[in-house]
Order: structure tokens, then C-alpha cells, then sequence
């Protein structure tokens, strides 16, 4: 009697066996932390995907002047800005009329950006720190999302010690990409948001 109760619970209960087997496999091999990591692991990379598409793209800043300026290093009414790339098709007051060809990601992604030229480099950008500034933000933020990311992506798959990684490692570093990323947002008071530099360095004002 035993003997068939025993045998009939393993044919009942070979389907719920192989079913917890895989569970556990699964679980050996990922989510050693639970569930936690795989929810939060999404919203970590999503924020640091848009922080590199925002850094990257040319429409971070739209300055509209107001008049055509007579420098030599815009001549357009409107500009838009970015932290590293402009929007092509507004400058026609470049001295060279050479523009910087931009790499392929920034093509793919933000189609018309291009690098600044030195000309509006040294004219705008080179002796404003708060420009700068805004760059070295934008590569913190950057640097400190991919470490976030990366951190928590391992989390998930591997056994990476939770009890370190996660208040030692995963949350400074999305604290410091949430700061770094809201101080990016300095280069709205960039010299280049002043109506002063759009004119002539001889001009009567």
C-alpha cells in the first residue's frame, strides 16, 4: 500500500518536480538576490541611457538671439546648442566654413548634430567655465550610470555579495549620477545665453 502510494506520488508529482528544478536552476544562475535587482535593473539603464542621449544631443540649449549677429562664429538668429554638438544648418558665420565631422553614434542617434569648430570654440566656449563645467558633469554623470549599471546587471545574473555592492557600490554611484546629471543643466547660465557675446567685441552697447 505504501509501496503505491509512494509510486503514485512521484508519477502526481513529476510535473511539479521538474518545475521546481528548473526554479532552482534559475535562480542559481540568476536572481540570487530575488526579484529586487531585475525590477530596479531597468530604470537604472533607462536613466543612464536618456543621460547619454541628452549630453550627446545638439538641442540642449535653444538660444534665439533676436537679430543676426555680426561675430564671426554664428550668424544665425537662432541657435541650438548642446553641450558638445550644435544643430548644422543654423551657423553661417564660420571663418573656415569647415565643420567637424561627428561620429557615427551621434549621427545615428542625433541626426544633423556636428562638433563645434574652433572658431566658435575660442570664441564661446573656451573661456567659460561654467561650459566646462557642464562637460565634466555630463562625463560624471556618465561614468558613475555606467558603473550603476553595470553593477546592478551583475547583481541580477551573478552572486555578487548584495550586502556590499548595494550600499557600497550600486547606490553611490546612482546618487552621483542624479546629482551630476541635474548639475549639467549650469550651462543654461553659460556665457553663451548672454546677448553681450553676440555682438561685436567693438560695438557700443
Amino acid at each position: 500500500m505504501r509501496r503505491n502510494n509512494s509510486k503514485a506520488t512521484a508519477e502526481g508529482g513529476a510535473p511539479s518536480t521538474g518545475v521546481a528544478a528548473t526554479w532552482r536552476l534559475w535562480r542559481h544562475c540568476c536572481c540570487r538576490h530575488g526579484l529586487y535587482p531585475l525590477i530596479v535593473a531597468p530604470f537604472v539603464t533607462a536613466a543612464f541611457l536618456l543621460d547619454i542621449y541628452s549630453s550627446l544631443g545638439c538641442e540642449f540649449m535653444t538660444v534665439n538671439i533676436g537679430f543676426e549677429p555680426s561675430n564671426l562664429a554664428w550668424g544665425d538668429a537662432r541657435a541650438d546648442l548642446g553641450l558638445f554638438y550644435f544643430q548644422q544648418g543654423y551657423q553661417e558665420g564660420n571663418i573656415t566654413g569647415v565643420i567637424p565631422s561627428s561620429p557615427w553614434y551621434v549621427e545615428t542617434f542625433h541626426a544633423g548634430c556636428k562638433r563645434y569648430d574652433e572658431t566658435f570654440s575660442e570664441y564661446f566656449i573656451d573661456g567659460d567655465r561654467t561650459w566646462g563645467l557642464s562637460r565634466i558633469m555630463a562625463f560624471i554623470a556618465a561614468g558613475a550610470g555606467l558603473v550603476a549599471t553595470m553593477t546592478v546587471w551583475l547583481m541580477t545574473v551573478t552572486a555578487l555579495p548584495a550586502r556590499f555592492f548595494w550600499p557600497g557600490v550600486l547606490l553611490p554611484s546612482v546618487l552621483i549620477a542624479f546629482l551630476t546629471t541635474g548639475a549639467k543643466f549650469m550651462a543654461f547660465d553659460t556665457e553663451v545665453c548672454h546677448s553681450r557675446l553676440w555682438s561685436p567685441y567693438d560695438a557700443d552697447y
